[in-house]
């Protein structure tokens, strides 16, 4: 009897040891699986950073798709833009917490007011591109590489322009700590965007053929045989061809609606739809023309080269106007043709 226990002890010690001899396999082949898994998540992420400036950032901006394995090169940017967004409102938060005296330190003033439209200009454009390579697959994408290039380089413009036009060292430097990470993040967007093809040909990735190998600028403009410079649309010059009914008229000796460019362009619809056309008589106007987010699709066209001419005086040096606030004329909206 009592051997008979003994055995059945031993033969169910030996049933437990085999039971957790197979779980420990199990669970070690299971981690082994997931150890792969991690690897070529992590090299995919390696490679993807690959050609950024700042890649510890670009690293933990894709924190999000990581772990995902079937992330796809289309999630990877987009997880990387949105974190930079996010940074970039950050920014602008901590940016808003700056006040600079209006009337001891004019200029800062100035300078760090700027920097908040900026801000805000830099979540538009990096929005803008978000939305654009989220409403088209990666196929479609070759197409729109330059618009998206010139985005994100606008992001990060906007970003030095906001450091650069402050000359306190109290402030330059409070807002240079607020913007290490997006200003950073930024710059990786870039390089993702010009780089990415040949950084991630031998990933698991499927890069289009000739994503970003095509000629994004050309080296010069040239006229055409109308006389219009080669990258003004074809559409446009068949416009002006047929003279267009303007909108507004403008005419320094009263003989139009306005006197002004920017009396014209206060009178810009609210909701309208279509090309605002603005058309100015000859004559020097001296003043400052601003076109506001608000007012896209504004095309302005005059009667000639040193005929029709618009000119201001906001000297940067002398006058202390920062660089944003200098512009003859200042374009802050979405689109603007200027002929």
């Amino acid at each position: 009897m009592v051997g008979k226990i003994v055995v059945s002890l031993v033969s169910l010690i030996l049933l437990v040891g085999v039971i957790v001899g197979v779980v420990v396999v199990v669970h070690k082949n299971g981690d082994n699986d997931d150890d792969k898994s991690t690897k070529v998540q992590m090299k995919k992420v390696d490679e993807f950073c690959q050609p950024t400036s700042f890649k510890d950032a670009c690293v933990q901006s894709l924190d999000k798709v990581a772990s995902n394995d079937s992330a796809t090169i289309k999630d990877y940017i987009m997880a990387a833009f949105e974190y930079t967004v996010q940074e970039i409102k950050k920014s602008l938060h901590e940016t808003g917490k700056t006040n600079v005296n209006k009337e001891s330190d004019p200029y800062n003033h100035m300078a760090v007011e700027d920097c908040k439209v900026l801000l805000e200009d830099a979540i538009e454009e990096l929005e803008s591109t978000l939305k654009k390579v989220n409403e088209n697959e990666m196929k479609s994408l070759n197409d729109k590489v330059y618009d998206i290039l010139t985005y994100v380089s606008a992001v990060y413009s906007y970003q030095s322009e906001c450091i650069d036009s402050i000359d306190k060292p109290e402030y330059k430097s409070a807002i240079e700590k607020y913007l290490v990470n997006s200003t950073q993040l930024s710059n990786n967007a870039i390089d993702i965007v010009a780089k990415i093809s040949s950084a991630l040909q031998s990933s698991g990735f499927q890069i289009p053929d000739g994503l970003l190998n095509r000629k994004l600028l050309e080296a010069n403009y040239q006229i055409g045989h109308d006389n219009y410079p080669t990258w003004f649309p074809v559409a446009d010059r068949k416009l002006l061809a047929n003279t267009p009914t303007p909108h507004a008229i403008v005419a320094k000796d009263g003989s139009g609606k306005f006197k002004t460019v920017s009396d014209a362009l206060k009178a810009y619809p609210q909701k309208h739809q279509g090309k605002y056309i603005v058309y100015v008589k000859a004559g020097v106007y001296n003043e400052q023309v601003l076109v506001d987010k608000k007012q896209p699709n504004v095309f302005i066209f005059g009667d000639g080269a040193g005929k029709t001419i618009i000119t201001s005086d906001k000297n940067v040096a002398i006058l202390k106007f920062t660089t944003m606030n200098s512009a003859t004329f200042g374009k802050y909206a979405l689109s603007l043709q200027f002929i």
